[in-house]
């Protein structure tokens, strides 16, 4: 008796009493097959539960219906930031409603080269690339694949991308905090990322603007956008009598490690030290004290980034950029200074 799990192509057409191409135009629903031969090989299909192999289906039709996520991070610190789980969240829901498939790839050498080349994904979402990651943006272009990302580089003007617009983000954090009273204002942030740089531009901006000190040693320049990089760094403020009233953190996880360190001086949030983060991750809403923060919708980046992609993919008309909206959230994080 015939193992259903092994059955081949080759089976079932000896068994239709037709040829592998016939079988094959079948499977891949084209026309000039006649209908009773096609029903015949139909119900094989069913009775024996054939399951053309998928890669070699790729390499036939060119079309994988398969999407890369390419994740240049870090995975420990991707996964631990609420902030792109949701950007991820937004690319896997319109992925599958697309009838796509998903598959993560990371960065180690150029093996998402390698998959493409293999036609196991039809194109790739790239995840929030900084300045550093130019060279996959460089390979993906050399390759002529096709790509949309999460994030806008500067340098890189015709590379597709889904982001806000973060200068505008923080004079709104900033001009916020100025209304409030403060006039010291510090800054803490990761540089090597393009968000992070327009943050501190608007930081700059709002400070110059309204003839405020800017000093080097209250714009902290962190090795990492991550809770313990907010709370290292928001301790070297704290280090000094001299200290701001209040701190513009980079991203939410910075901002939620600042108040634990400002917590953890026996200062408190607000009254002593106002805090605003960037992003308004889930968590953002129910830590102690809330945290007031810019609104970037990160579900809706993924969602959107996603879309444009297949659109790409199943068009061929060139995909154009997207700025998506930022808010100021006002919580209890902020307040006039003591």
């Amino acid at each position: 008796m015939m193992d259903r799990s092994k059955v081949t192509i080759g089976e079932i057409a000896r068994l239709a009493g037709v040829s592998k191409t016939t079988v094959s135009r079948v499977l891949n629903d084209k026309p000039d097959v006649d209908p009773h031969t096609r029903q015949r090989i139909l119900d094989l299909i069913d009775e024996y539960s054939f399951q053309p192999n998928a890669f070699a289906k790729a390499i036939s039709l060119q079309k994988s219906s398969h999407i890369g996520l390419i994740i240049p991070h870090i995975a420990q610190y991707v996964f631990s930031n609420p902030f792109y789980t949701e950007v991820m969240r937004g690319v896997s829901t319109e992925v599958d409603r697309s009838g796509y498939f998903l598959v993560l790839c990371y960065t180690h050498e150029t093996n998402y080269l390698d998959i493409y080349r293999q036609k196991r994904v039809d194109g790739f979402v790239l995840l929030s690339p900084g300045s550093y990651h130019r060279d996959i943006i460089d390979s993906l272009n050399r390759e002529n694949v096709p790509f949309i990302s999460t994030a806008k580089i500067s340098s890189e003007e015709s590379m597709t991308y889904v982001d806000v617009d973060n200068y505008y983000g923080a004079t709104l954090a900033m001009e916020h905090l100025v209304e409030l009273g403060h006039r010291r204002i510090a800054y803490v942030g990761k540089p090597t990322l393009q968000s992070s740089q327009d943050r501190l531009r608007g930081y700059r901006h709002v400070m110059e603007k309204h003839g405020l000190a800017l000093r080097e040693d209250w714009m902290l320049i962190t090795d990492t956008s991550s809770v313990e990089g907010g709370y290292q760094y928001t301790q070297k403020l704290l280090t000094n009598h001299d200290i701001p009233t209040a701190i513009f953190l980079a991203n939410d996880v910075m901002a939620i490690g600042a108040i634990h360190a400002i917590q953890e001086s026996g200062r408190q949030v607000p009254h002593d030290v106002s805090v605003v983060g960037f992003d308004d991750i889930p968590l953002s809403r129910y830590h102690n004290p809330a945290l007031t923060t810019i609104r970037q919708p990160a579900y809706e980046k993924g969602v959107q980034a996603a879309r444009s992609l297949i659109e790409l993919l199943e068009t061929g008309l060139p995909a154009k950029s997207s700025t998506l909206d930022v808010q100021l959230i006002v919580r209890q994080s902020t307040a006039v200074p003591a």
